[in-house]
């Protein structure tokens, strides 16, 4: 080390005897400042003897030791392969010959920056377990280190030379595989029926566009069925599906105008191709349970979802109900009690379903509640009809009062209208109830209820109270006839959620409907369940004065509304779909210390990822959402940025 710095030190005793000539020339030329000059020598030579001193004590400390023994043999860098360098106040005072081969290419940089050496390198982000990485040379390093004094300002740094390990790691990464399972949506309901030279032309088209887009990936692809496929590639090739938001969807619908969609569920991240394909499958259910035409993509992080821009086809038999029907009648004789409960802000489908199990339940005798908070629902009027009808006094519960239920196993637990716990009158209940039933019509959402008995989720039906009409035939006694008001409350939820039969309403939402006439449901008596109050109309039609259209949306904002007006958020949504050159609607209202979103849609937009953007979730044509500590103006910009996000 004393012989790396006999260049250094030649030079500043050089530049000291310069200063001292100088200086004494300075005297002679001017006697009467030769104290001063003698001053400033003495000045100088003092700090340059000090520094220089106390940097080699410390580097003399690092290397050799403090006390006694000689470290030499303790610490040795010089000899050592992985390039080492002193750090003093951010200038590198020393380094080893590894560093001066590999580093700075059999070049010198005494005292000078760390940074400048090494560009990106924070000498403090090196004093980690895992080290920095960067790029010298075109090699790559991980980057130490460790602060070799008290006074914080002397560091020892290590470079590591992985360029190799890390080349193998990211091959390795880049090579895991991906599983993609495809089916297609409309083969039962819409190709089958077609005659067998259309439909087998349509599904040369695709099966070419599948293998086309496997071969573009440097992958394979297996049909495994008349309408199902599996593809395998690695993960380099995925940015091929990923950057182009699965344009293979829109590929798919221009095959014969729309008549062709598919299903995607991708499995990725997992530790094998079985675990992959398990992560495909579950991806695949989901965009299955959320009404098909679209890609879902599913790891350890969660899941990510693409396309879902056309209405669903209906996919339903009658055997499936008759089927849940059979498990749901054995699940029920089991228990002792059944709460049933729906979405939080509860409406008249989610009510008016719960009124049809609440009966169903007690045709076997027996004993059913419902869990409301009756505070804060848009069914008051179809609550308080029900409580005056005779049998009917108790139905109707709150959360606290539900809680004492949820003790033991005898309590079955039924979730209608919704399929998440966040999104119920009470997440604890659900959480505590060991035995849970889900009825539902929303598409599917992440963290759904998976711990399920039974698990009646048709996105293709209108309502969750049409469901419910196909199973209470299977489950009462044959000789039962269901109460008027009952029919009448899921009558009501069915016109809710159809708006009056103008959406999503199929032949099984007239057959439903039909059958609930024949129990005795009274059309003007259902509609007198819709009815307002003055001030909340007013309300509604503020709501509506004040919406403004942003890339053919009606947003509507309000602030500081009483819970009692909240009917007025769904209504007013509801209304601004009849402005022309609307496709959707967003009213978004600020009540106490959150705000509630709810937003409905004509089916050209699908409002349901308009509201996961901003946490919440529903259906294709009717969604919602609710922020907390949240500005209304940032929650207009929040619903501006989710449109702009479904426009891409």
């Amino acid at each position: 080390m004393k012989n790396r710095f006999w260049g250094t030190d030649l030079m500043i005793f050089i530049l000291v005897l310069v200063s001292v000539g100088m200086g004494v020339a300075f005297g002679f030329a001017s006697p009467p400042h030769i104290p001063l000059v003698a001053g400033c020598i003495l000045v100088v030579m003092l700090v340059v003897f000090t520094n220089a001193h106390a940097v080699r004590k410390i580097i003399r400390g690092v290397f050799f030791g403090y006390g006694k023994h000689s470290a030499r043999q303790q610490l040795s860098f010089e000899n050592l392969s992985v390039p080492v360098a002193i750090v003093n106040k951010g200038s590198i005072v020393w380094y080893n010959n590894s560093f001066r081969t590999d580093i700075l290419g059999e070049s010198d940089c005494y005292l000078t920056p760390l940074t400048k050496v090494v560009p990106g390198f924070k000498i403090e982000d090196g004093d980690v377990k895992r080290g920095t990485n960067i790029i010298i040379n075109g090699r790559e390093y991980t980057a130490f280190s460790s602060l070799a004094s008290e006074d914080d300002n002397l560091w020892v740094c290590y470079f590591v030379d992985d360029t190799e390990l890390k080349w193998e790691a990211r091959e390795y990464h880049m090579t895991r595989p991906v599983v993609i399972q495809v089916i297609v949506d409309t083969y039962d309901e819409v190709l089958k029926e077609l005659k067998e030279s259309n439909r087998a032309q349509i599904m040369a088209q695709l099966d070419k566009l599948i293998e086309d887009a496997a071969n573009d990936a440097k992958g394979v692809s297996t049909k495994v069925g008349t309408s199902r496929y599996h593809l395998i590639i690695e993960e380099r090739y995925f940015p091929m599906f990923y950057d182009n938001r699965f344009e293979i969807l829109t590929r798919a619908r221009n095959i014969e105008k729309d008549m062709v969609t598919l299903s995607i569920g991708v499995g990725r991240g997992g530790n094998d191709f079985a675990e992959n394909d398990m992560l495909a499958h579950q991806a695949l259910d989901m965009a299955l349970g959320r009404g098909g035409d679209q890609a879902v993509i599913k790891s350890q992080e969660g899941y990510e979802f693409f396309g879902g821009v056309l209405p669903s086809v209906e996919k339903r038999s009658k055997v499936r109900s008759r089927i849940v029907a059979k498990a749901l009648k054995d699940v029920i004789m089991q228990s002792e009690t059944v709460l049933i409960m729906g979405h939080s802000n509860s409406d008249l489908d989610a009510i008016g379903s719960a009124t049809g199990v609440a009966a169903m339940v007690e045709s076997l005798g027996k004993k059913a509640y419902i869990v409301v908070r009756d505070d804060i629902t848009l069914a008051y009027n179809l609550i308080d009809k029900v409580r005056k009808t005779e049998g009917f006094e108790d139905l109707f519960i709150t959360p606290e009062k539900a809680h004492p239920y949820t003790i033991g196993t005898g309590t079955l637990l039924i979730v209608v209208d919704t399929h998440t716990a966040k999104m119920t009158e009470n997440a604890d209940i659900v959480t505590k109830c060991s035995k849970k039933v889900v009825i539902d019509h929303h598409r599917r959402m992440v963290g759904y209820i998976s711990d399920t008995v039974v698990s009646y989720h048709e996105p293709y039906a209108s309502s969750t109270s049409e469901l419910v009409c196909e199973l209470i035939p299977y489950i009462t006694p044959a000789d039962y006839k269901l109460p008027q008001v009952v029919a009448e409350a899921m009558l009501a939820g069915i016109m809710l959620d159809t708006r009056n039969f103008a959406e999503k309403a199929g032949v099984r939402t007239f057959e439903a409907a039909a059958w609930l006439r024949r129990q005795g449901a009274i059309s003007t008596e259902v509609l007198k369940m819709f009815n307002v109050p003055k001030d909340v109309y007013k309300a509604k039609s503020n709501l509506v004065n004040d919406a403004f259209i942003y890339k053919d949306v009606a947003v509507s904002l309000a602030e500081n509304m009483t819970s009692d007006l909240y009917v007025a958020v769904p209504q007013a949504a509801n209304d601004l779909l009849t402005l022309d050159g609307v496709l959707a609607s967003v009213v978004a209202v600020k009540f106490e210390d959150k705000i509630s979103i709810s937003a409905r849609s004509l089916g050209e937009i699908n409002v349901q990822v308009l509201m996961e953007h901003l946490g919440g979730g529903g259906h294709l044509t009717m969604a919602g959402a609710q922020l907390r500590d949240c500005t209304l103006e940032e929650a207009g910009e929040k619903i501006k940025d989710s449109i702009d996000n479904y426009r891409k």
